[in-house]
């Protein structure tokens, strides 16, 4: 594959971030076969968002010629307290995430941390150094943290998340390092580090995460660009954000049919965001079924020729739900066929 190729695949969405995109088309000139890494916390059943437009961007990597590595963070995921901090639990866990993933995205390595780290004194020399370059005060940038109470009630081992996410970066010889927008500050810190340690470039890219599905806070976050995001991103602990992808066709249509979706409104409407940078990145096209009275069925093959009839009224809100149910179900079948006959790989969700 060319190089302006490959960079257009790179920067499609649901891209939002190349830190930057110059020393990327610079690294592709230079390989065309660069290491990709993206780490995954293991924070409870996954969603939409981590497996459509997460693992939607991994198969973009590889078919741009990237080497792609998932890293299921255990260490990370004990550390940030997910999962009540039970490692048994995290390792059940982790054999789900790495199920999916496998059926999602089968040209990726995927790693388990503890693996990674195992008599590893290298990569364990590696955390010190970092450690003692990064003070506190620029550790706890890297966190998404909302004001003083906040920040009183983080504890040490989330300061030491970071580095280790950095550590993570040099120890798999990334070339990109990957990760949602919330996660940038983290992957800025590694190359701003990596340039003072004398370690290897490397050029971060971040993709969009998806709004929750619920209605919009009426007073909206005050923060950071990451802080408002992760506020306002579809999570499986806030009811009615998120659709998980072990959801039955009834649950999906039963969570669309109460997202937040007002008639003609395109700004922050979550639905529109599914199609934007759900549907048309993986599907291409999204196709309207309705009565003939209703204006019969349509296919659009843009989100921007969606968007501007939907702004326009032409376009009913319960008509496009039905539509992206539909689309979301068949997107989600070949991971819950895969996985449907290990069933006992869900069984440590029921304790969350």
């Amino acid at each position: 594959m060319d190089v302006e190729t490959a960079l257009d695949m790179i920067k499609s969405e649901p891209t939002e971030e190349i830190v930057t995109e110059d020393e990327l088309r610079s690294l592709l000139e230079s390989n065309s076969h660069p290491t990709h890494y993206i780490g995954l916390e293991i924070s409870g059943m996954l969603h939409l968002g981590h497996l459509l437009v997460g693992g939607k961007k991994i198969n973009d990597f590889a078919k741009a010629g990237a080497k792609t590595n998932i890293l299921l963070a255990d260490w990370h995921s004990m550390a940030n307290n997910k999962m009540g901090g039970d490692w048994e639990r995290i390792l059940k866990a982790a054999e789900f995430y790495k199920k999916v993933f496998g059926i999602f995205c089968p040209d990726a390595k995927i790693t388990l941390g503890s693996e990674l780290y195992r008599n590893n004194d290298e990569y364990w020399k590696t955390v010190m150094l970092m450690a003692r370059k990064t003070t506190m005060a620029r550790a706890t940038r890297t966190l998404i943290i909302q004001g003083r109470s906040e920040k009183d009630t983080l504890h040490v081992s989330q300061y030491i998340y970071p580095i280790m996410q950095a550590a993570d970066i040099n120890e798999l010889d990334v070339d990109i390092p990957h990760a949602g927008i919330d996660q940038r500050r983290i992957n800025v810190l590694a190359k701003e580090m990596f340039s003072d340690m004398g370690f290897k470039k490397v050029v971060p890219v971040h993709h969009h995460l998806l709004q929750s599905l619920a209605e919009p806070p009426k007073d909206m976050p005050k923060g950071t660009k990451e802080e408002i995001v992760a506020a306002m991103k579809m999570s499986k602990s806030k009811p009615g954000s998120a659709i998980p992808i072990i959801a039955t066709d009834e649950e999906i249509a039963k969570t669309m049919k109460s997202a937040w979706c007002p008639v003609k409104v395109t700004e922050e409407n979550p639905v529109l965001e599914l199609c934007r940078y759900v549907i048309f990145p993986i599907s291409s096209k999204l196709k309207i079924e309705r009565k003939k009275e209703y204006g019969g069925d349509m296919e659009y093959e843009s989100y921007k020729e969606l968007e501007k009839d939907y702004a326009a009224g032409k376009l009913h809100p319960v008509d496009l739900k039905n539509a992206v149910s539909a689309s979301i179900i068949s997107m989600l079948e070949p991971v819950r066929r895969g996985i449907k006959g290990h069933r006992e790989l869900l069984e440590v969700f029921k304790e969350n």
